[in-house]
């Protein structure tokens, strides 16, 4: 079934995601990190969809396909990143590490330091936007995206 090898291209382009938000965090600030990260994903999702999910391989115009994905992916882009930068915004890691720590002193032993705490925190903040995402965008890109071409 389409939705289910769309959903299977969508975790594949999840790990795209959150790994080249990890590599790029290296460098630059999480939130341009996670922007870029999306644009690489959204791609690499498109070319999976359009070899796997929808077999649309023999579209003569990859160009303008690519594009209506990616606009796709804009109106998809916005609850993933509207609750990606709110949960972002929401949670104060200084105050969690404290809290945690005076409620549960053993986990002392378990937090190896702040910034493991904050990537790990940066990759769970990517699932709800994720999904809510995924509905509107498997619409979208069946019904215009990939729709066969009219004889």
């Amino acid at each position: 079934m389409k939705v289910f090898r769309f959903a299977g291209v969508g975790s594949i382009g999840f790990v795209v995601d959150a790994a080249t938000m990890f590599f790029l965090s290296s460098y630059i600030a999480f939130i341009p990190a996670r922007a870029i990260a999306f644009w690489v994903a959204a791609t690499s999702n498109w070319w999976l969809n359009r070899h796997i999910t929808f077999d649309a391989s023999n579209n003569p115009k990859p160009v303008q396909q690519w594009g209506r994905f990616l606009a796709v992916s804009c109106i998809g882009f916005i609850p993933n990143w509207g609750c990606y930068w709110l949960l972002m915004q929401s949670i104060d890691i200084n105050q969690l590490l404290i809290e945690s720590l005076i409620k549960y002193p053993e986990m002392k032993t378990l937090i190896i330091n702040h910034l493991d705490i904050e990537v790990v925190w940066s990759v769970v903040a990517m699932v709800p936007g994720v999904l809510l995402g995924l509905i509107t965008n498997y619409l979208l890109a069946e019904r215009w995206v990939f729709r066969p071409a009219v004889a």
